[in-house]
């Protein structure tokens, strides 16, 4: 490199790297491997050829030379052979004695020494011989085939000899075999280039599309090709996940506004208690205030623990899920708790397992039971069953039930029906939301099903085993 043009040498390091194949693209890639191939085939295809005519001329120059022997053996069939050998299809002909003097040759072969000293069978009618350097074709090969004469005076060697054809034949079968294999690269090359570059089109337009995504646009959906291929199949899926983003960016700025509306009021109302009493700190009651601000403080917390036990839960996590018996995962829960406004009845059946963390189902179960205790009005059933390889776990009211048209609805982050309101005003509307999650994190299912009275919610999980 250091015998480069300056220029030259500072520009050949970026060359050499653009160069390397991992910089080309999948275009370049296919009509270079198309290039190869191409190639390849048309060289085998070209040997064969060649080889092909090769074997061909070869049969042909030795059936002219089968053909002269045998019209020497005819002439001179018991007869005495002349000196000068007149036949023209083969110009280099000689008649030799079995010991090896030449009795008669061609024109162009009198005064040469025997042109080969090989004998044939008695019982072969000819034979024949690839030599190189015989006697009238210097620093040449030629094709030598010998017969057994019947002459008058005893048996002659008739030999006759060609040229031996070259491996290519003739310059015209090879240019010709040249010119069809450019052709047919030069084809193969701009097809391909064409081809690929037609079929990665929509993986173009794929890519733009994305990048307007990318650059802010969540609405933004990629062109689905006409063709049923694999492009389609990615485009649509493309499409589902762009869908399923913006989804969830709606459902995240929603809940992003919904959590600061929540939490500023807490807040906004704090402020404003401490700038009236601040303005007059004589005619406050503080005690008063105090617990009025505390039960602020703690619904910022119910909110912000509840905001994080949202962000935590992750479908994929399943590192600390372990085989549980759902009906001893209940009867341990409900231990734990304290006695609430209405007791809490169960229907437990033994050997409903399923892979869980048992963190996460015992805060469902809570908040399931807490809900339903706030909504009761004599007692809580809690059932436990298995239906078809599913596990089941029912938590039921004998309250005023949830209307069909609502039964979705306070499944939302923050939202809260006016009965909820007023049976619990210090209420976050993250509980129900939250057991949802949780049952998406188990590969499970929460709705709220049809009961005889009250509400009726039911999780549906894969039963382990």
């Amino acid at each position: 490199m250091e015998h480069l043009h300056p220029r030259a040498a500072r520009f050949a390091p970026w060359v050499a790297e653009h160069l390397r194949r991992s910089h080309w693209s999948i275009r370049a890639r296919m009509t270079m491997l198309a290039a190869v191939v191409a190639t390849v085939l048309c060289v085998i295809t070209s040997v064969l050829i060649l080889d092909h005519r090769h074997e061909e001329t070869t049969a042909r120059r030795l059936a002219r030379l089968y053909a002269a022997n045998l019209e020497l053996a005819h002439r001179f069939a018991h007869r005495d052979a002349p000196e000068v050998i007149d036949l023209e299809n083969v110009p280099a002909m000689q008649l030799a004695a079995v010991a090896g003097q030449v009795v008669s040759a061609t024109p162009r072969m009198r005064g040469q020494p025997r042109m080969a000293t090989f004998v044939p069978p008695r019982r072969s009618a000819a034979t024949d011989r690839l030599l190189c350097d015989v006697p009238g074709f210097p620093h040449r090969c030629v094709l030598v085939a010998a017969m057994w004469v019947p002459a008058a005076g005893g048996d002659l060697i008739a030999y006759s000899a060609l040229p031996a054809p070259p491996w290519y034949v003739s310059e015209a079968l090879v240019a010709e075999l040249a010119a069809g294999s450019a052709i047919l690269l030069i084809v193969m090359i701009v097809g391909t280039y064409w081809i690929v570059g037609r079929t990665l089109r929509p993986v173009e337009l794929i890519t733009a599309a994305l990048a307007g995504a990318a650059a802010g646009d969540p609405g933004h959906r990629v062109p689905v090709p006409a063709h049923h291929d694999e492009i389609r199949y990615l485009a649509t899926v493309v499409n589902d996940t762009l869908e399923q983003q913006e989804s969830a960016l709606r459902r995240e700025r929603r809940f992003a506004a919904e959590a600061s509306h929540d939490l500023r009021t807490p807040i906004a109302g704090a402020r404003l208690r401490l700038e009236e009493a601040l303005m007059d700190p004589a005619a406050v009651d503080w005690p008063s205030l105090a617990k009025d601000l505390l039960n602020d403080v703690e619904r910022q917390q119910a909110i912000a623990e509840d905001i994080l036990t949202l962000a935590r839960l992750d479908p994929e996590r399943s590192s600390q899920r372990e085989r549980t018996d759902l009906a001893d995962l209940v009867r341990s829960e409900l231990r734990r708790r304290l006695p609430g406004r209405v007791p809490v009845h169960t229907d437990l059946r033994p050997g409903v397992f399923v892979e869980c963390e048992r963190v996460l189902l015992g805060r469902l179960l809570t908040n399931l039971v807490d809900n339903a205790q706030r909504h009761a009005a004599t007692a809580v059933t809690v059932a436990v069953r298995a239906e078809d390889g599913t596990a089941v776990l029912a938590v039921m009211d004998d309250g005023a039930g949830i209307a069909p048209e609502h039964r979705e609805i306070v499944f939302e982050r923050f939202a809260r029906l006016p009965e909820s309101r007023a049976l619990d005003p210090k209420g976050t509307g993250l509980g129900l939301p939250i057991c949802r999650e949780i049952a998406h994190a188990h590969q499970g299912s929460l709705t709220i099903e049809d009961s005889a009275q009250g509400a009726c919610l039911v999780l549906r999980m894969p039963r382990a085993g």
